[in-house]
Parts: C-alpha cells; sequence; structure tokens
C-alpha cells in the first residue's frame, strides 16, 4: 500500500509504502521525496529530534553536505541539524523501529545516537553492492523490494527482546505512559529497566518518552486534529504553554508558532497572518509517515 502527498509549494512528491508483513516489526515503512530540476525546490531542510533511525538513499543531489549518490543511516537522536538543499531532490528511506539497531548491527543504540553513519562502513560490501541496486532503481517499489530482501537477510534469526514492545508502546502512544507502570510490565528492576530500555531506544524512558511527545505534537498538527496550540499543548500533555514551547524549541530549534507558519509556507503556500499563538487555519492532511523535519 502506498500513500502519497504533493507538497505544492515546493513541488515534491513524497510517498510512503506499507513494509511487507514479515518486516513490519522492524520496519515502520519506506518513503520516497522527490523533486525535478524543472521545479522550485527549498533551499534548507532542518532535522528534529526523532525517537526512530532510518536508513537514507541520496541519488539525486539532496543534502549538499553529501554526495549526490550517498546511503547513510541515521541514529535517534535529539538534536536538531540544518542541511542546505541541492536543486535536484532525491531521496529513499527507511523508516525503522529502535530496535532495529541491535537487531541489524549488533550493537547498543545508545553508543550511535545523534549521529549519522555511512551505510556502506556499516555493512561493507553488502552495504555498498545494496546502495548500488538502489541507485540505480528505476522505480520506488524496486527499491522497496530491493532493501526489504536486505533487511530479511540481516535480522534472520534475531530473538526479540520483550522491551521492544514497550518500547513500541511508547512510541504508538506519543509518549503519554506512565513510565512506572511500563517499568512493572516488565518485571525487572528500575535500574535493570532503564538500562535495557535504553540499550535499545538510545536514551532513558522518560527522555524517550518526552521525544515521542514531540512527535507526536508534530504528527496531531498535520492531522488538523486541535482547535488552538494552547489545546493542543494539553492534549499531549504538557503542564501548560510556556512547558510546551520551552521543550517544543528543545527538540526543534524553533518556537512553535515559528514552526507552524514554516509548515502552511512550505508545504501549502499558504501565508499565516494571525500572530494570535491561539489560533491556527487548519494545516494540510497526511497520511503515514509524516517526515522527522522541515523544509523551509
Amino acid at each position: 500500500m502506498c500513500w502519497v502527498t504533493i507538497l505544492p509549494a515546493i513541488n515534491m512528491e513524497y510517498k510512503t509504502f506499507a513494509p511487507p508483513p514479515h518486516l513490519g516489526d522492524l520496519v515502520q515503512c519506506f518513503w520516497s521525496l522527490q523533486s525535478s530540476e524543472d521545479n522550485i525546490t527549498p533551499k534548507e531542510y532542518f532535522l528534529m529530534a526523532d525517537g526512530c533511525p532510518e536508513i537514507i538513499f541520496q541519488y539525486n543531489e539532496g543534502f549538499q553536505k553529501y554526495s549526490t549518490q550517498s546511503a547513510r543511516m541515521r541514529f535517534q537522536h535529539s538534536a536538531f541539524e540544518r542541511f542546505d538543499v541541492g536543486r535536484n531532490v532525491g531521496f529513499f528511506g527507511v523508516r525503522l523501529y529502535p530496535h532495529a539497531i541491535g537487531q541489524l548491527l549488533k550493537m547498543p543504540a545508545n553508543e550511535g545516537i545523534n549521529h549519522v553513519f555511512d551505510f556502506t562502513v556499516l555493512f561493507k560490501q553488502d552495504g555498498e553492492n545494496l546502495a548500488d541496486q538502489v541507485y540505480n532503481a528505476k522505480t520506488a517499489d524496486e527499491r522497496v523490494a530491493l532493501v526489504s530482501g536486505f533487511l530479511t537477510k540481516k535480522a534472520i534469526n534475531n530473538k526479540p527482546d520483550p522491551i521492544e514492545y514497550l518500547i513500541k508502546q511508547v512510541i504508538e502512544q506519543a509518549g503519554q505512559v506512565d513510565i512506572s507502570k511500563i517499568q512493572q510490565q516488565s518485571n525487572l528492576s528500575v535500574k535493570q529497566f532503564e538500562r535495557r530500555f535504553k540499550t535499545i531506544a538510545g536514551f532513558s524512558p522518560k527522555y524517550y518518552a518526552r521525544i515521542a511527545r514531540f512527535q507526536g505534537v508534530r504528527t496531531q498538527y498535520c492531522s488538523g486534529q486541535f482547535e488552538s496550540l494552547t489545546g493542543l499543548a494539553y492534549s499531549c500533555n504538557y503542564y501548560d504553554q510556556s512547558h510546551f514551547i520551552r521543550e517544543f524549541k528543545e527538540f526543534s530549534g524553533v518556537q512553535p508558532l515559528h514552526y507552524l507558519r514554516f509548515v502552511e509556507k512550505a508545504n501549502t503556500g499558504i501565508s499565516k497572518k494571525s500572530k494570535n499563538i491561539n489560533s491556527s487555519p487548519k494545516p494540510p492532511q497526511f497520511d503515514g509517515y509524516l517526515p522527522c523535519g522541515l523544509f523551509v
């Protein structure tokens, strides 16, 4: 199944693809983002905090920091970063669950947080072969099949850790969980639970829940399911508006109101005229995975 979102003001086509059933516990979705040389592309991209890792293949200009053909694996991150964008954008990505780091690389996720690694360095010749195949593929469906085959081989015979299910709860509930209750479900002591959770998710349980809540705010905004920013803050279980603004800026690098204006300008071409933080016109509707950053 494929979801398509057209980003009109920046003339790019964004699609998401459901993973095959046997990879559903490892892969959240595949996605592609592409423009043509004739279209106007944004100049910058702001990467924001994200509790899930991704594999990203760049087969056109994309981010100028990287070569026109590059493959990399971005680990979970709490930091924000700005990238200059090339004229002709072409990306194919794989959004993974946090435990994919351990299953695919046999390493603790917390050893690589806030870092991006060369895919071919991590996976040696197999990674280089896959990257070449992805670059030469003609369609996104071909890329989905190629990467699915690679992940199937790499993840085979891996035994799931019960903590993985608890981390998924945090993701699915957008961080609005009682960490103490989740710890009790694990049947581990507090210290054991925190250590195991951090090994898989990259961050401590409470900090990870904060990142998941931030992602939930962005998703809820782009679904249009709110009446005001104040209501959005309270619905996502922030203490008050100042708490919401402070945490949003920590993970995104911008104030919530500035972010929402950027979204409307970049994704719909609609300029926001109101200066009232409590009033927002309805944003575009998004299906599937929401990209973890913002083109400006």
